[in-house]
């Protein structure tokens, strides 16, 4: 579905992204961690079709990203920059769509549907700044899956909430990858974030980047903040991904 291959970034003199290749296929949900200032964000902009690569390619269902592709959304982390405030939360969610031309009875089906989907079905009439930051970021999240999108790019979309209001929004982001079986590529810092999430994990190196591991999170499918963290293997990976991730600052083997 999404296919990253051999990418480079390099800003001027500096590289930044040395070689990465990334292939996600159609329905999976994978989570991508690296230390601090590695490009993960750069690389998910390269993906989006936001940002042009030095080298390498990006292919969306086969045909080339150069551009940001119809059938993509980007939930960024600064949610409160990316709702306009004098608009209603419904009107915010409609947005893409309305630029989209879906015709107006659609347009309302699909609305209802995605803010049902993040437990906001009665706040459609509220403005951004009247709701939490967490609901601001719901309505993030919502306005993204009405656009019905094949790929969705998720960058630190939790960085900037409560503890509380994360492990919310981790369940929200699992129930609805497994309502509509959409292909999500989650960036994030938390390492705890990317195992209890991803059906895989990629961890990225120190820049200038490249992949430093790939592996599967062998979790059971259903989870829950409780029982999967006390899991003794969800300890096991946390470790493990903790290790690659101090390896990786040091360009070294991990053990």
């Amino acid at each position: 579905m999404l296919e990253i291959s051999g990418l480079r970034k390099a800003y001027g003199p500096v590289e930044a992204i040395r070689d990465v290749s990334v292939s996600l296929t159609d329905g999976e949900l994978v989570c991508l961690v690296g230390p601090s200032g590695c490009g993960k964000t750069t690389l998910l902009k390269c993906a989006a079709g936001l940002l042009s690569p030095t080298g390498g390619t990006v292919t969306l269902g086969g045909e080339p990203v150069t551009t940001p592709p119809a059938d993509l959304a980007v939930v960024f982390q600064e949610y409160g920059r990316s709702l306009f405030p004098w608009l209603t939360v419904r009107r915010n969610v409609e947005l893409p769509l309305r630029e989209k031309k879906v015709a107006r009875g659609e347009r309302a089906r699909l609305v209802d549907e995605a803010l049902t989907a993040v437990g906001l079905a009665d706040r459609g009439d509220a403005y951004p700044w009247q709701l939490s930051g967490g609901m601001q970021q719901r309505v993030a999240i919502a306005r993204a899956v009405a656009y019905q999108p094949t790929v969705l790019l998720m960058d630190e979309p939790f960085a900037a909430v409560d503890a509380q209001t994360r492990a919310d929004l981790e369940d929200l982001i699992r129930s609805i990858w497994q309502k509509f079986g959409v292909t999500i590529l989650f960036v994030t810092h938390d390492i705890d974030e990317a195992v209890y999430l991803g059906e895989r994990v990629i961890v990225l190196s120190g820049s200038p980047t490249v992949v430093q591991e790939t592996f599967t999170v062998d979790l059971p499918p259903e989870r829950d903040q409780l029982t999967t963290r006390s899991d003794p293997r969800f300890t096991e990976l946390r470790s493990h991904v903790y290790a690659q991730i101090q390896a990786a600052k040091q360009r070294v083997p991990a053990p």
